[in-house]
């Protein structure tokens, strides 16, 4: 069960387009008056482009997924709602939400769990609301916890855009009057190397080691905004469906995960509050 959420975590942090010369049709049922001539190709280079010059943004992340697991007979629901201010170069991140957990065999106790963490490049704070202390993690947790987010940052649009870039061809590119929009409903192997390259990138960056997973991709979805003014991407949402073989435990996990971002370039510094480190507790 330990192996489970702890790959559920890392599937988690792995999911935040060939010359593609049509331009985006006006979205259906709706009366679109702004409309833009720029391909799939240079709307995608534009916004890859402005997001690789992101210095800060503010995400919000709603995250629902379901595993099943055969051998135990059980299903786990974990959601989460987050809300991240992130700072790019040098890192800085505050993170506040909650996730709720629950199986339906009674085997986990229901239970809603408030999140708050500070990281920067030289430390890392988390709130742990069960004894109501902040902690503050060793150097070498931080080191890894920066190695694994620098390869499956979803709070970070450059990463969702550069995850894509090998798939154009089989998105739909569509604009309203703000936005430009790509949407994707794909399965099969071509996908299935999407999502196992970046499972293997994740576990390799905690493990030192590459993950033995057997994946098949039932089906994933992509919803995409792109901002017709700025290019910058203020929405990601996606939606998949797959089934995962470790070390000869199977399980089946639906994951749907949606990523909202705003507010770029605006901030300038994270600071961690002086009482959070004066009451912080190393471990």
């Amino acid at each position: 069960m330990k192996k489970w959420t702890t790959l559920l975590a890392v599937a988690t942090l792995a999911l935040g387009l060939a010359a593609c010369n049509e331009t985006a049709a006006p979205v259906k049922d709706k009366d679109v008056t702004e409309t833009s001539k720029l391909t799939l190709q240079e709307v995608y280079n534009k916004s890859l482009k402005v997001s690789e010059e992101l210095k800060s943004v503010k995400a919000k992340l709603d995250m629902k997924q379901t595993m099943h697991l055969p051998a135990q007979d059980m299903n786990l629901d974990v959601s989460s709602v987050l809300e991240m201010d992130y700072i790019v170069d040098p890192m800085q991140i505050h993170q506040t939400g909650t996730t709720s957990m629950q199986s339906d065999d009674q085997s986990l106790e229901a239970q809603d769990i408030k999140i708050e963490s500070y990281i920067t490049k030289d430390a890392f704070y988390m709130y742990e609301e069960t004894s109501g202390q902040w902690m503050k993690f060793p150097k070498e947790m931080m080191d890894q916890l920066m190695s694994t987010m620098s390869a499956t940052d979803q709070s970070n649009p450059t990463n969702q855009l550069k995850v894509i870039q090998n798939y154009l061809d089989d998105f739909t590119f569509e604009q309203d009057d703000d936005n430009y929009i790509l949407s994707l409903q794909a399965s099969g192997e071509k996908f299935t190397e999407l999502v196992k390259a970046q499972v293997d990138e994740a576990l390799q960056s905690i493990s030192g080691e590459e993950g033995n997973i057997d994946m098949n991709i039932n089906s994933i979805n992509y919803l995409i905004h792109i901002n017709k003014k700025s290019f910058q991407t203020n929405k990601v949402d996606m939606v998949l469906d797959m089934d995962m073989t470790i070390d000869g435990e199977k399980m089946n996990m639906k994951q749907n995960v949606k990523s909202d971002f705003s507010n770029f370039n605006k901030m300038k510094e994270i600071v961690i509050p002086q009482e959070v480190i004066d009451s912080a507790t190393s471990i």
